[in-house]
């Protein structure tokens, strides 16, 4: 036989009647930390668990690429890879020695700037999230 949802809880209003202290502060305090915590804790287990789901997919992507692909042209693929990357470095080599400090050394110093901006406001938030 199930209640009604317009009945009032009896049992409910018993609790209510019976008299409790009210928590202390120091109680209060560890109970938020100890929320705060296991938060911290779901999140951390979550980024992991993505972290490994990322990772176990690409094991897979490379897997069936190794099986589909004959493995010389792996290796020419891999190859073909290291000679843009050496392409690359030595037009960026050249760059910063054709052009003057005068030009680049503001640009990066700009960059870094950026950088370091995003990771302060970046910081700042995780500290206010935390209080």
């Amino acid at each position: 036989m199930s209640r009604r949802p317009d009945e009032p809880d009896s049992l409910a209003s018993l609790l209510r009647m019976l008299p409790a202290p009210e928590p202390s502060s120091d109680f209060r305090g560890a109970a938020r930390r100890r929320y705060l915590e296991a938060l911290e804790a779901r999140a951390r287990r979550e980024v992991l668990m993505g972290l490994v789901a990322a990772l176990v997919g690409l094991a897979v992507i490379a897997t069936l690429v190794g099986t589909l692909t004959e493995p010389a042209g792996l290796a020419a693929w891999l190859a073909d890879g290291a000679a843009d990357l050496a392409r690359w470095t030595t037009a960026i080599g050249v760059i910063v020695a054709l052009v003057p400090e005068v030009v680049w050394a503001p640009l990066f110093l700009g960059a870094a700037g950026c950088v370091l901006t995003l990771v302060l406001i970046a910081r700042a938030r995780t500290l206010a999230l935390a209080k």
